[in-house]
C-alpha cells in the first residue's frame, strides 16, 4: 500500500532529557527520551513538539489535553493508559504497544500505528489520514469516530467492534476481520474480499449455496 500521509518532521539534533524534567515545562521541544519506565503517571496539558520517544514503558497513566506534533514512539509501551483531548499530529507509533490504552474525543491526523494495539478502544474521536499498518488490532473498539482516508493494511483484527462509524470506502480486503462485530448498514461501500463478503452475507442471514 502507498501510504498518503505526511510523516513527522523532526530535526537531526534532539537533546536528551528525562521525562520527569520535562514535565515541568508546559511546551517540550527537540527532545529524546529513552529507556525509561513509568507506572500511574498524570500528565496534563502539555505539547510535545519535534520529539522521540524510544524504547519507553509508560503503563496505566492518564494523558489529558496533551498534544503532540511530529512525534515518533518506537519500541513504546503505553498500555491500560487513557488518553482524554488529545491531540496527534504527523506521529508515528513503531512496534508500539497499546493494549488495552483508551483514547476519547481525541484527535488524530496524519498517523501511522504498527504495533500491538489489542482491546483498544478508540472512541469519539477525529481520524483523518491515519494508517494501521500489520498491526494487531484484536476485540478492539471503535465508536462513534469520524473517518476521512483511513486505512488497514495486514492487521489482525479479530473480534474488532465498530460502533456508528461509516465505513463506506474503507478497504478490508487484506486484513483478517473474523468475527467482526457491526452493525452490516454501516459496511455500505467498504471494500471486502471475496471470503469476506460471504461472512458478511452469513451476518445478513443470506445463505450462499454451490
Amino acid at each position: 500500500m502507498q501510504s498518503l500521509i505526511s510523516y513527522p518532521k523532526i530535526e537531526n539534533k534532539l537533546f536528551s532529557i528525562k521525562l520527569d524534567d520535562a514535565l515541568k515545562e508546559s511546551k517540550i521541544y527537540n527532545s529524546m527520551f529513552s529507556l525509561e519506565e513509568h507506572n500511574k503517571l498524570r500528565i496534563n496539558a502539555i505539547e510535545f513538539n519535534e520529539c522521540y520517544f524510544d524504547n519507553l514503558k509508560i503503563l496505566n497513566s492518564n494523558f489529558y489535553n496533551v498534544y503532540f506534533v511530529d512525534i515518533v514512539f518506537n519500541n513504546c509501551d503505553f498500555s491500560n493508559s487513557n488518553f482524554e483531548l488529545c491531540s496527534f499530529i504527523r506521529c508515528q507509533f513503531k512496534n508500539c504497544k497499546l493494549l488495552g490504552s483508551n483514547f476519547f474525543n481525541s484527535s488524530f491526523q496524519n498517523i501511522s500505528f504498527n504495533g500491538m494495539l489489542k482491546y483498544i478502544n478508540f472512541a469519539n474521536n477525529k481520524m483523518q489520514k491515519v494508517e494501521f499498518n500489520n498491526s494487531v488490532l484484536d476485540e478492539g473498539r471503535f465508536l462513534e469516530n469520524k473517518f476521512s482516508f483511513i486505512y488497514f493494511d495486514e492487521c489482525d483484527m479479530i473480534s474488532v467492534e465498530f460502533v456508528k462509524c461509516n465505513l463506506n470506502k474503507i478497504n478490508f480486503s487484506n486484513n483478517n476481520i473474523d468475527g467482526i462485530i457491526i452493525d452490516p448498514k454501516d459496511l455500505k461501500g467498504a471494500i471486502l474480499n471475496s471470503y469476506q463478503a460471504c461472512m458478511v452475507a452469513k451476518m445478513l442471514g443470506i445463505v450462499i449455496e454451490g
